[in-house]
């Protein structure tokens, strides 16, 4: 089964079937003063090295919950806002097929991507009650989400780290009927769920049904201008490594970066803090900008984590050879 992780999960003893799980204990919003939001990743395979790290910024994010559908092991993972539920390969191809009625066939790991515009769909009983739902990837570290994302933020309805579309490295929706299907509105949405490879449906077409009004994509709506208003697409500076120019509009990125304490910051730029860090261009060199190479920082190298549980809670410094202890020398397994 494709997935976002590579190889076979690893069995254990935690394992629940998926469907009972649905209507069992589970994430509830907490009795908290803001607007609950819960992110729902669906991820196959393994684990990435880096998943601890991943981890621990969720942790340090309590007032936000993250819900895992994956056949991956979490035994020993006990974090208050982060829960896993056991589904295998096959039966999640089933739930998804009969579910939105089409033949889900993916080809490849990237395709699940193109679902996620019907997370809230879904996943309408696991997403009940809180007021955002919302998905994103694991290649990344969170900074202070709550610190961009205020009340006066989550006044919006849908709400985007990028400016140019809804980003599919974290989006937030808000919990109503009409947006948990908005993405019915798209012309053939089942051919491009059913298409094997993936079609970049989260980003460049679900965009259309919120930015644009003459998409040839969209259907019409006499209710069409409600999508189009609400919306908070910001742009953040998440990804590095990019052609695009950066928040100060340098051509260059910053190359070395720094979780502690919560919050994410870059070399030369520590007065600021970003919401995230989404690492992609250090791992594959599929978006990465040119002028930093042909091969992606990471590609090749024997391990990227040299940090050690224990020390992560202290801090993480982010750079080309990987993730270090934050106040230790940087570790280059290339030589």
């Amino acid at each position: 089964m494709p997935g976002r992780g590579g190889g076979p999960g690893e069995q254990d003893a935690c394992r629940i079937n998926f469907f009972e799980l649905k209507y069992g204990p589970a994430l509830t919003p907490r009795n908290i003063p803001m607007k609950s939001i819960i992110i729902i990743i669906d991820y196959f395979g393994r684990w990435p090295e880096w998943f601890p790290i991943f981890l621990e910024s969720c942790r340090q994010n309590p007032t936000i919950d993250w819900l895992f559908h994956t056949d991956c092991s979490f035994k020993g993972i006990d974090i208050p806002n982060v829960k896993f539920k056991y589904i295998s390969p096959e039966d999640y191809i089933k739930r998804v097929s009969e579910t939105l009625k089409i033949k889900f066939q993916p080809r490849e790991a990237y395709k699940l991507c193109d679902l996620r515009p019907a997370t809230g769909y879904l996943y309408a009983e696991e997403i009940k009650g809180y007021d955002f739902f919302g998905y994103g990837d694991i290649d990344l570290v969170y900074g202070d989400i709550r610190r961009f994302y205020t009340d006066a933020v989550l006044q919006n309805n849908v709400i985007s780290t990028h400016e140019w579309c809804l980003c599919g490295h974290l989006a937030l929706i808000r919990n109503k009927p009409w947006l948990r299907v908005a993405f019915k509105r798209i012309k053939n949405w089942k051919i491009y769920f059913e298409e094997p490879e993936y079609q970049r449906f989260d980003e460049d077409v679900f965009t259309q049904v919120f930015r644009s009004s003459t998409s040839s994509l969209v259907r019409p709506d006499l209710l069409g201008i409600r999508y189009r208003r609400k919306l908070y697409f910001f742009e953040q500076y998440t990804t590095p490594l990019t052609p695009n120019k950066w928040r100060n509009g340098a051509i260059d990125h910053p190359q070395v970066w720094y979780w502690k304490n919560g919050k994410i910051t870059a070399e030369g730029d520590h007065a600021d803090e970003y919401i995230y860090l989404h690492f992609m261009n250090y791992k594959v060199a599929r978006w990465m900008d040119a002028r930093y190479g042909n091969k992606a920082f990471w590609d090749g190298l024997p391990s990227i984590v040299h940090v050690a549980p224990e020390q992560i809670p202290k801090g993480v410094r982010i750079d080309r050879f990987g993730f270090h202890p934050i106040h230790g020398p940087s570790v280059d397994c290339a030589t």
